[in-house]
């Protein structure tokens, strides 16, 4: 048996994948197994991370070596796909959901309050009590 292993890992979008592949020595069927992990943050005036991994496998049939290669690539194309496909549509239902419900709702007056405003009046508030 041979084995090749590609690591394929994009720093800027979180996304890492590991794949290896095994060939038997003569023809035959190709094992492909790979990892994929994600690290995806999300802000919406808050801040939510989502780590997650899948794991995929196949045999790939090896009707030579040009087309065997093209059916591991498809393979691996086809499952990182899915992945990110179900992850997308994962965040469309949590935004419409399970993020709603985290935001703060507003308060009485329909305004936002500006926490940064309140917290500069406490500290000026108490320096004026230490001085007096």
């Amino acid at each position: 048996k041979y084995s090749a292993q590609a690591v394929v890992s994009t720093q800027s979008t979180g996304w890492l994948s590991s794949w290896r592949v095994e060939f038997p020595s003569a023809g035959g069927h190709a094992r492909v197994a790979g990892e994929m992990k994600v690290q995806v943050h999300y802000y919406e005036d808050g801040n939510v991370q989502l780590h997650t991994k899948k794991t995929a496998e196949e045999s790939v049939q090896l009707d030579g070596p040009t087309e065997g290669a093209r059916k591991i690539v498809e393979f691996i194309g086809r499952a990182e796909r899915e992945y990110q496909l179900g992850i997308n549509e994962n965040y469309r239902e949590m935004s419409a959901t399970t993020f709603k419900s985290l935001r703060r709702a507003l308060p009485i007056t329909k305004n936002l309050v500006d926490w940064h405003k309140l917290h500069s009046l406490n500290i000026g508030r108490d320096l004026m009590n230490r001085t007096t």
